[in-house]
């Protein structure tokens, strides 16, 4: 209940605040669309739920399962994302009724207990005012009504995709284990079948596959779009890049350059096929095997190029590739399987170990050693087949086939994209970068080792999914994940500690990432001080660590109060155990905020070490020294111990000579010379002048001091040389002597000689 003061202040703040909450009443465009694309997505349900293939799935091949299960669980993500979207709604939409409804409590109670005191005019907007809540309140009824609707006919649609996902779990859970149990007799018993499969019919097999290739299509419309632009795209260019070669391409060698240019059509279609992965969410497997037939002929061009030592052996292995895969598809009957795999078995061996015995020869790069072992998997199948196990076998041998080709098209990709790097950082477009016109050479190896751990990556994807261990290693890794370990009151759990190292070392290589953009391209683009540009740099690399620490230790499930905890008791071990370490860098944090020295200063530690400051580090600094060696000095050394900086606030530098000229001669004669000299000398300014001092008197000779400023440090010792070589000839020229210390020595008495008797 409100006072009587404050009433006409709060109708105002409450009729603003009604108007705030007015547009957020109206129909939301992602609502929109949701209702809009509801009959769509349930008539494409419809379509997946009359698929005849989920009233065999027992019977269906892995394949095929792969497929539905990719298919149901696109549309499961799909609503997931938009119940998502309606559950925030409906929260926004129930808070908005919650502080209406108080809204009205307050008023009506303000209204009852002062209706007596206020003025009419008072009490019909307060009357107003309530009118105005209502109609809000029944607008956002209705909306909350709408919404709820639509989130009902949402999870009556997620109970039928459930159900059907299970079932599909459910038969690719039966198939594994299936493939683990003998179906025939070892070759030693006779090879009999022991158990009866339900073998899919070829017309339910094409059906299946068919219903695949328009789940797909209806899909991935927009990437099948990005696919076919991106090949023709490289296509376009690989021909025009043929055109402008000036190089002969039928030399015999061989490099990546080259076979871009002599094959552009086959290495436009290897690398827009490799790019597959990263265009797609899924890729059903009748289009997998469609594309690796078509892959033969191109990897064979590429390979004639690049590999020609063992382009017979591979391209044999190859072609049993495809010959694999209308098994592997379920296109040939069960009771042919097995024949198949040991025909493919046996004619994959005498091809393995030509490509063994080619590339032990000639090669020594990790593909080529990968290559070598192609028959062991072979091998293994064969074993299996005789032992029994005839559905796992082709698994085995169809698995190694079709990871062999995958290895050898992710290699040539690599290389070819490498190459297409390495052209690129040679136009003059790439020579606007700071990075890549300073350290070309440095960005194509790091390029070139990016493309390696990402086409290992990639493999490693496609080797454990051809074997069907993706989804198993996914879900052991899952497990292993969540798998915890307790230590008294302290709980860890194994993801929590790989998330954490994750963090920390991405932290670590981001820190290194941003650390040489900032000091390499961009901070060199504002023409600051090279002291500041480092300054900067390391800051934003001190930001980085801490902000990337305090993520990984959230990351791993550790609060604020434990990470403050945890913070203490570290500072306190920290402290005690590491006092240097900890020194160091908060001595590098005061170098940092401070800069006694920037990098490029000329500094002088200890009055035993001259040298130029190369680097500021975290915990210790390297100065290059005049002797050419780079010396490694603690950040706490150079701020608790002797330094002295020549060039913080000036780079100038004033040196003193002094020389000594004979007695005989006219002070201002010599002075006359000395200051010719010293005018006539390049590297000695003249703003401050020079200026020739008669300083004392010696015991041989009168001593002049001639004291001269140079442009830095360097430079004065060079110019002082010059300076007493020059004086020396002038000397000599005007006939001044330069006396050396002289003593007289007088004898006053001589030993009387003893003379013989």
């Amino acid at each position: 209940m409100l006072r009587p003061a404050e009433i006409g202040r709060r109708i105002e703040e409450t009729f603003q605040a009604l108007q705030v909450l007015t547009p957020r009443l109206r129909r939301q465009g992602d609502t929109q669309d949701i209702e809009r694309t509801m009959p769509n997505f349930v008539e494409h349900l419809a379509q997946l739920s009359r698929d005849p293939a989920l009233e065999h799935l027992d019977a269906l091949h892995a394949g095929s399962l792969e497929d539905l299960e990719y298919e149901w669980g696109e549309v499961r993500a799909r609503l997931n994302d938009w119940q998502d979207e309606l559950e925030a709604r409906t929260n926004g939409l129930t808070e908005a009724r919650e502080q209406t409804n108080e809204a009205r409590r307050l008023w009506e109670r303000t209204r009852a207990a002062h209706a007596d005191e206020l003025p009419q005019s008072q009490v019909e907007r307060i009357d107003s005012l309530l009118d105005r809540i209502d109609t809000v309140s029944r607008r956002i009824s209705r909306r909350l009504d709408e919404v709820l609707a639509l989130q009902g006919e949402l999870s009556d649609q997620g109970i039928r995709i459930a159900r059907q996902a299970s079932r599909i779990e459910a038969a690719q859970q039966h198939v594994r284990e299936r493939r683990l149990r003998r179906d025939h007799r070892p070759v030693w018993l006779g090879w009999d079948r022991l158990r009866e499969v339900d073998a899919q019919g070829a017309a339910l097999v094409v059906r299946e596959h068919w219903a695949s290739i328009r789940a797909f299509t209806y899909s991935q419309k927009k990437p099948l779009f990005a696919h076919v632009l991106v090949l023709l795209v490289l296509g376009v260019a690989f021909v025009m890049l043929r055109r402008r070669s000036t190089a002969a391409l039928d030399s015999e060698r061989r490099s990546a350059h080259r076979t871009l240019r002599a094959r552009p059509i086959a290495s436009a279609a290897l690398l827009s096929c490799v790019a597959a992965p990263f265009l797609y969410d899924y890729v059903p497997v009748i289009v997998v095997g469609g594309v690796l037939i078509v892959l033969v002929p191109v990897i064979d061009r590429l390979v004639a190029r690049l590999l020609p030592e063992i382009r017979v052996p591979l391209l044999g292995l190859m072609v049993l590739s495809a010959l694999s895969i209308p098994s592997s598809l379920g296109f040939v009957p069960v009771w042919a399987n097995r024949y198949t795999t040991l025909v493919l078995g046996i004619a994959g061996l005498p091809c393995a170990y030509l490509l063994w015995k080619r590339s032990r020869e000639r090669f020594s790069t990790r593909l080529h050693r990968a290559l070598r072992w192609v028959a062991l998997p072979l091998a293994y199948g064969l074993f299996l087949l005789g032992s029994g196990y005839a559905e796992r076998a082709e698994l085995w041998t169809a698995g190694a086939l079709w990871v062999l080709e995958q290895a050898v098209a992710v290699y040539l990709a690599v290389q070819l994209l490498g190459a297409l790097g390495v052209l690129g950082l040679r136009r003059p477009e790439a020579r606007v970068s700071y990075l890549v016109r300073n350290h070309r050479r440095a960005v194509s190896r790091y390029l070139r080792s990016g493309l390696r751990l990402t086409g290992m990556v990639v493999w490693a994807v496609l080797a454990l999914r051809s074997f069907d261990l993706l989804d198993p290693t996914l879900e052991q890794s899952r497990e292993a994940a969540a798998h915890t370990f307790v230590f008294g009151s302290i709980e860890l759990s194994v993801g929590s500690v790989v998330a954490f190292l994750v963090m920390l070392v991405g932290t670590f290589l981001m820190m290194r990432v941003v650390h040489v953009l900032l000091e390499q391209e961009i901070l060199p683009r504002f023409n600051l001080e090279q002291g500041i540009s480092s300054a900067i740099s390391l800051s934003a690399s001190y930001l980085l660590v801490a902000i990337g620490i305090v993520l990984a230790f959230g990351v791993a499930g550790v609060g604020p109060e434990r990470l403050a905890l945890l913070g203490g008791a570290l500072g306190v071990g920290i402290g005690f155990g590491l006092q240097n370490v900890v020194s160091n860098f908060v001595s590098g944090l005061i170098l940092v905020a401070e800069r006694p020295i920037k990098v490029g200063d000329v500094i002088e530690v200890d009055g035993s070490l001259v040298g130029t400051v190369q680097r500021i580090g975290i915990r210790s600094s390297s100065v290059h020294s005049l002797d050419g060696a780079d010396v490694i000095v603690p950040n706490a050394d150079l701020v608790t111990g002797k330094l002295i900086n020549w060039t913080l606030s000036d780079a100038k530098r004033r040196f003193d000579l002094v020389i000594g000229a004979a007695y005989r001669h006219p002070p201002a004669e010599v002075m006359e010379v000395l200051e010719k000299v010293v005018g006539r000398q390049t590297l000695i300014l003249h703003d401050p002048e020079p200026e020739v001092l008669c300083t004392s008197f010696a015991d041989s000779a009168v001593e002049y001091t001639v004291r001269a400023w140079t442009g830095g440090y360097l430079e004065a010792i060079e110019a002082k040389s010059r300076l007493a070589r020059a004086i020396h000839d002038a000397f000599a020229e005007s006939g001044i002597e330069i006396p050396f210390p002289q003593q007289d020595l007088y004898v006053k008495e001589l030993p009387a000689s003893s003379s013989s008797g």
